[in-house]
């Protein structure tokens, strides 16, 4: 008999207009192929429902998505930052200080990397060209395919990153998609890979649980290239593993591949 898979939630965007939920069918398919049960989450500010959802979940993806408002790091909006959604900014906050607390993984991408520096502490750039005055500062919302990798990120050797046992190589391409960007990072996490320029790229948690935050899509890549799906498969065998780090006997490290 096959074994359960662990149930991971993922949260969705939400249609204000037409008040409607909706995902892209790649965060649901990468959770599928690396071998968890994927679930699309209500939207709700019901503080003993989102409880409910974290309890009964074995982790949770946060997906990508408008802009985080800036009021849930303390700051005034300015007029660089985007279109917002109050729902998903306190029911994404709420559930990921719920799911930390009960040391559950966590994997946030894109505006996911940005909700999880922010629920647990941190800041954001509300707008990479505006606030970094920088002639170097990259393209970070491409005119591109989704499944292109656009600039490169240099990845901190450490053997308890989950960046690094993806990869397992200093440097890698990624696609990018975003003009918003982790500035402080909140206590308890560290930077594991940087883009040329300095824009945070990546963050986790220095801790014992699985809690990592990636800037690019890597849900839209490994159609292309299968290196971008074992991130996935970290963050599931983490599940199993009852969120323990990656150090933990019996989880292998990502193949051998060449700096690029």
């Amino acid at each position: 008999m096959a074994s359960s898979r662990p149930f991971i939630g993922i949260t969705p965007s939400y249609e204000y207009d037409e008040e409607k939920i909706y995902l892209n069918n790649n965060y649901v398919e990468s959770i599928n192929r690396a071998g968890g049960l994927p679930m699309i989450l209500p939207l709700t500010e019901d503080q003993e429902v989102i409880s409910q959802i974290a309890e009964n979940c074995d982790g949770l993806l946060v997906s990508g998505g408008p802009d985080v408002d800036a009021m849930c790091y303390n700051e005034e909006n300015m007029p660089c930052n985007g279109s917002i959604s109050p729902l998903r900014d306190a029911m994404e906050i709420a559930l990921v200080k719920e799911v930390f607390k009960l040391k559950k993984p966590i994997f946030g991408i894109c505006r996911g990397i940005q909700v999880l520096n922010v629920a647990m502490g941190g800041t954001l750039y509300q707008d990479i060209s505006s606030q970094i005055k920088n002639s170097n500062v990259l393209k970070h919302s491409q005119a591109a395919p989704r499944w292109y990798p656009t600039h490169e990120i240099s990845i901190i050797r450490n053997s308890h990153s989950h960046v690094w046992s993806s990869f397992n190589c200093n440097t890698i391409r990624v696609n990018s998609f975003h003009h918003q960007a982790v500035k402080n990072v909140a206590p308890g996490f560290k930077v594991t890979s940087l883009a040329k320029d300095g824009i945070i790229e990546s963050i986790e948690y220095d801790g014992d649980i699985f809690v990592l935050g990636v800037q690019w899509h890597p849900e839209h890549m490994w159609l292309k290239d299968p290196i971008y799906l074992r991130i996935f498969e970290l963050f599931v065998e983490a599940n199993n593993q009852k969120g323990t780090l990656l150090s933990v006997k019996g989880i292998p490290l990502a193949r051998e591949r060449s700096t690029v």
